[in-house]
């Protein structure tokens, strides 16, 4: 599935999503949704996955269909606060309703050489799993700051760091929509970027052997990419919840510049669909 699939995948979701947006603005609006106390502080717990057309590979220029579970554990105060589908899995330790800082993780999928033919000849790269902290702040109700900074082990061994910063819009045309966009910046260690742009020279002769001419190359880390990205957000009641999204990203430094990227790929990447949750209480607090 080429970019266009991504294009396609935003399109067909917009459809669902913005009948009539051209007049949302005249309806009234704030910039985060109203702040209505919950029932109670019942612990909550949100289930279910995005839907969307990715790269096959980290600088890929192929694309395949892919799917994402959701899996959120909250108290009923919070569920209202504004989340993207940048923010990895977190537990909040410290939260003061403005600024809160936590732990969280992420599981990165194995990348096996038979996925592609760009990939012919490299070692396959093992699950990695990411553990770390958080720290997010509402600078304005309507601006929210995120950086995430995560350490890895398995498929590599490293330091990855994300940050984010989103403009959150609410409207109450069509019931309460939630739009948001904004910037963002991924950081990463040599160990990172080497475990899946670099290419040994072992590599390097089993890939030319069948064909796939990949030089050998040695991937410092940095700056690993930049971008933009937003969503638009829909909670349909009951405790069903709606999103599309599209996320553009611009691979920079060691890892645009390997030749797994420059020969087999590309440095601009995209991802974009749709998501379903639907949260219940657990019925104690």
């Amino acid at each position: 599935m080429m970019r266009s699939a991504v294009v396609g995948v935003a399109l067909a979701a917009g459809a669902f999503f913005l009948p009539g947006v051209a007049g949302a603005a005249d309806m009234g609006n704030t910039a985060t949704p109203p702040q209505t106390p919950p029932p109670s502080r019942e612990w909550t717990v949100t289930l279910g996955g995005y839907v969307m057309a990715q790269p096959e590979f980290a600088g890929s220029e192929d694309y395949e269909a892919a799917f994402r579970p959701i899996i959120s554990i909250s108290r009923a105060d919070r569920l209202s606060r504004f989340r993207s589908f940048n923010d990895n899995a977190s537990i909040a330790l410290y939260d003061t309703g403005v600024f809160e800082v936590g732990i969280v993780g992420k599981i990165d999928w194995k990348r096996d050489a038979s996925d592609s033919d760009a990939l012919r000849g490299l070692n396959d790269v093992d699950y990695a799993f990411e553990a770390g902290g958080y720290a997010q702040w509402f600078v304005m109700d309507w601006l929210r700051l995120r950086g995430e900074l995560r350490y890895g082990f398995g498929g590599f061994d490293g330091v990855v760091a994300d940050l984010t910063a989103d403009a959150v819009y609410f409207s109450d045309f069509w019931g309460g929509m939630t739009f948001s966009a904004g910037p963002r910046m991924t950081l990463a260690s040599s160990g990172y970027v080497d475990a899946y742009f670099g290419i040994t020279p072992e590599e390097s002769a089993n890939a030319i052997a069948l064909g796939n001419y990949l030089t050998p190359y040695d991937a410092d880390g940095g700056i690993y990419s930049v971008g933009v990205g937003g969503q638009i957000t829909k909670n349909f009641g009951n405790g069903f919840n709606a999103s599309v999204f599209a996320e553009y990203k611009y691979l920079t430094g060691d890892a645009a510049d390997s030749p797994l990227v420059v020969q087999n790929g590309d440095r601009n990447q995209f991802q974009a669909g749709v998501s379903l949750s639907y949260t219940f209480f657990l019925g104690f607090e």
